[in-house]
């Protein structure tokens, strides 16, 4: 695993051991056996975690001394005003500093309207996310409890070659990119009746919680499964840039699957909209071989369907090359001013931070199911 794997893996194992301890607090009770031996299992994988972060550590220290060791370039000119770290020490800050709140609720007075009532919640919206999220579930990672911008490291193709017993080596011609993460804010607002809430029950509550978290998965799956730029507020959409190669027959897309593989991607899916699924289930293949798409495969890939992708387009390709990351929890602010609790409500304000790349342009192609004549 590389370090952002390490990271994700340990924080899914801590907030897990958090939820062991919530439920177990929540129903007044000691931790039951199974509960006592997944707790420790977690903290033990989560040590083995830690050291393979620490050799991981030491072999970019080492490889950094040793390039520091060949050049002589003054490195404090990368004191800059606004600090970047490298992938592998803004992971590692992250991990150690992000404490979530799971049960707790810190409520404060504001001077406005009144001593208005401000109560703040935060919770683990990451699950919700893997769960959810079509592009997530189509392979793209998703990396969470980040802080700060975030570069992730792109290694080019090299070459290598058969040599005799103790000829020299040529030169790979590999070389390293980056794309950067920024976080990029989702936000929303939504009146909750006063009434509702008195009626509420703590089920009621949870599926408050969990529609909030969808919203937020969906607006990040909507964006990226659009055609828009990218901007200072928004990660772009998938489809810009692209010209979608016309699919009206099994022969086209053989060609346009064979365009991504050419380029050796692996592990391609297609996520497509529903009315392409329905052009793709009436397209046949050769004759007497069957259907495009049968159940939930296209030519036998795994098919994902969303109404996100617009129109009767899709895509297919590489999607563990799309990078989502997610900075920190989600946060609700539960706001009751004057003016809402006049007409009966509060107000729950939604915040939620994530950006997104595609960290190599070719690892996807779209495509249009549209006949043409």
């Amino acid at each position: 695993m590389n370090s952002l794997e390490i990271a994700d893996k340990k924080a899914q194992l801590i907030h897990r051991n958090l939820d062991i301890l919530a439920l177990a607090k929540q129903e007044v009770r000691e931790l039951s056996e199974d509960e006592e031996n997944e707790f420790k299992a977690n903290e033990s994988e989560i040590s083995k975690l830690d050291e393979e972060q620490k050799e991981l550590d030491a072999e970019l220290e080492k490889e950094n001394e040793e390039e520091e060791t060949k050049s002589n370039k003054n490195i404090t000119s990368n004191k800059m005003e606004k600090k970047q770290f490298s992938i592998v020490e803004e992971i590692r800050s992250s991990m150690e500093s992000h404490k979530p709140i799971v049960l707790n609720r810190a409520t404060m007075t504001v001077a406005a309207e009144g001593e208005d009532t401000v109560a703040t919640d935060l919770w683990n919206v990451w699950e919700p996310l893997r769960q959810e999220n079509v592009l997530v579930s189509a392979g793209a990672r998703l990396y969470t409890g980040l802080e700060g911008d975030v570069q992730i490291p792109i290694f080019s193709k090299g070459s290598v070659q058969w040599k005799g017993e103790t000829a020299a080596a040529e030169d790979g011609n590999g070389s390293f990119t980056s794309v950067s993460l920024s976080p990029k804010r989702i936000t929303g607002k939504f009146p909750i009746s006063l009434q509702f809430l008195a009626q509420t029950t703590p089920d009621v509550e949870a599926a408050i919680r969990n529609d909030i978290a969808k919203a937020f998965s969906e607006k990040i799956e909507e964006t990226l499964l659009g055609s828009a730029a990218g901007s200072a507020t928004q990660p772009a959409g998938l489809f810009y840039g692209l010209t979608a190669t016309t699919v009206n027959n099994y022969s086209q897309l053989l060609d346009m699957e064979a365009e991504v593989e050419e380029d050796h991607f692996k592990n391609c899916k297609y996520v497509v909209s529903p009315k392409a699924k329905a052009a793709l289930k009436g397209m046949k293949k050769l004759e007497g071989i069957g259907m495009v798409m049968e159940g939930d495969a296209i030519d036998g890939t795994q098919a994902f369907i969303t109404s996100n992708v617009a129109a009767k387009k899709g895509l297919y390709g590489a999607f563990d090359n799309l990078v989502i990351g997610i900075w920190d929890s989600l946060r609700i602010d539960v706001v009751a001013d004057s003016a809402t609790l006049a007409n009966g409500q509060i107000m729950i304000i939604l915040n939620g931070f994530a950006d997104a790349r595609l960290v190599r342009s070719n690892a996807l192609v779209a495509l249009d199911t549209t006949v043409t004549e």
